[in-house]
């Protein structure tokens, strides 16, 4: 028995599930159910039972998670006094989307790093980045935004997301507009409509024709800026709507209507996939999944 079979397993009771288990820890499912197997084999009595309906924990499964949880916490604990023992500081560049703020959520995190002065953090906020690019050419560690659509990522150097808070995705326009009282919008509704974006060939301008296209949307016209200040006040003067999460309404006071069908945008942890298990990842990870239980629209 080792450290790390005892720590998937406790990963599989939290997910209920192998394969989503295996997704969270970035490790293949055969992989995954090997080891367990072979803890099982060492233990001598099976901690999941496995059906086509999914998992269950057995008695001593049970158990056997009960002990395991504060073994967990104590190796956390060192892992992380441990790491507060590097000679140096280690740098961590975080990306941070304007989902960050419009939840409130960037206070708790700075204050996170008071709190971790082993760690020198450096946060990039400017609305334009490819922080996708940034991440696989190892100028971010990570990220908190949203996912652009799965067309527009590539295979190689695969990326590990963790989703954070699911908000409904809006159309966001000025008090004023016209159909600011509307209770809901279909894509066809926003036929010719003024939009913004970022700029030419940035995520957010590829996200944006990529979701135009995927709903036969032609646009009249584009008012592009790297900077979601600018945009929000292009907003609110009424030259155009965007599309976003109905936090940004109170947050930049503008108008949001959902989208018919109702469609969920996230915010997400989004690191390499080779570096999701890194300490003062994961460690950073952990204390945004618990910061943000409980913020889902």
């Amino acid at each position: 028995m080792n450290i790390t079979q005892v720590f998937y397993a406790v990963e599989i009771s939290k997910y209920r599930s192998f394969s989503e288990a295996a997704q969270h820890l970035f490790v293949s499912q055969p992989a995954l159910s090997q080891q367990i197997r072979a803890l099982e084999q060492e233990l001598e009595y099976e901690i999941f039972v496995r059906s086509p309906q999914g998992i269950r924990v057995t008695p001593e499964g049970k158990q056997f998670l009960a002990l395991a949880a504060p073994l967990m916490d104590s190796w956390e604990d060192f892992r992380q006094h441990i790491y507060t023992l590097t000679p140096h500081r280690r740098q961590l560049r975080i990306g941070m989307g304007s989902r960050v703020y419009s939840n409130g959520l960037f206070d708790d995190i700075a204050h996170f790093f008071e709190e971790h002065s082993e760690v020198e953090v450096t946060f990039f906020t400017e609305a334009g980045l490819d922080f996708v690019t940034m991440l696989k050419n190892g100028s971010l560690d990570l990220a908190l935004d949203r996912l652009p659509p799965e067309r527009l990522l590539e295979t190689e150097n695969a990326l590990a997301s963790y989703k954070l808070i699911r908000e409904q995705q809006c159309v966001l326009m000025a008090p004023t507009d016209r159909l600011a009282g509307r209770d809901s919008l279909r894509f066809v509704d926003l036929q010719d409509c003024t939009m913004m974006t970022g700029l030419q060939g940035s995520i957010e301008d590829k996200s944006l024709r990529e979701t135009c296209r995927a709903h036969g949307i032609t646009l009249s016209r584009l008012y592009r800026s790297d900077g979601i200040d600018t945009v929000i006040k292009l907003v609110r003067s009424g030259k155009g709507v965007i599309l976003g999460p109905r936090s940004f309404a109170d947050y930049y006071n503008v108008a949001a209507v959902p989208l018919d069908p109702p469609e969920d945008v996230y915010l997400e942890f989004i690191c390499l996939g080779k570096n999701a298990m890194r300490p003062d990842i994961l460690m950073f990870r952990r204390f945004m999944e618990e910061l943000c239980k409980g913020k889902t629209e």
